[in-house]
C-alpha cells in the first residue's frame, strides 16, 4: 500500500495555529538626521485575533520600552546588599575565629583537678 500523498494546493490551503493572524505591511516616514529627506522604514506586523494596527504598534512600543528600563538603580542597591552581606560574613568570621582561638589558648593551659596532685 502506497503512502497517500498530498498536493501543493492541500499544503498551501492547510494553515496551522496561526488561523486568525493577518500579516500587515506598517510603512513608517521617518526625516533623516544627516541629509534631511524623508526615508521610509517598512515593517511587517502580524494582527492578532482581529486586533487592529494601532493596538499592535502600542504593544509592540510597550515591548521596546521594556527593553529600554533604566535598572541601573536596582542594580546599586542590590550591590550594596551583597557588601553589606560580606561584610556581615567577614565580621561573623572573625568572630568564630576568635572564639575558636581562646578555645585553644583554654587547651594549652594545664588544667588540675586538685592541689595536692603530684608532677
Amino acid at each position: 500500500m502506497a503512502k497517500k500523498q498530498k498536493s501543493f494546493a492541500d499544503k498551501a490551503s492547510r494553515r496551522g495555529g496561526d488561523t486568525d493572524v493577518v500579516m500587515v505591511k506598517y510603512v513608517k516616514s521617518v526625516k533623516s538626521e544627516k541629509t534631511g529627506f524623508w526615508r521610509f522604514n517598512e515593517q511587517m506586523i502580524k494582527l492578532q485575533g482581529g486586533e487592529n494596527l494601532d493596538a499592535a504598534l502600542k504593544r509592540m512600543d510597550e515591548a521596546v520600552n521594556l527593553i529600554d528600563i533604566d535598572l541601573s538603580k536596582f542594580e546599586s542597591n542590590h550591590q550594596e546588599s551583597e557588601a553589606k552581606e560580606s561584610d556581615s560574613q567577614d565580621t561573623a568570621k572573625t568572630e568564630v575565629k576568635n572564639a575558636l582561638d581562646e578555645a585553644v589558648k583554654d587547651e594549652d593551659q594545664p588544667v588540675s583537678d586538685s592541689e595536692d596532685e603530684e608532677e
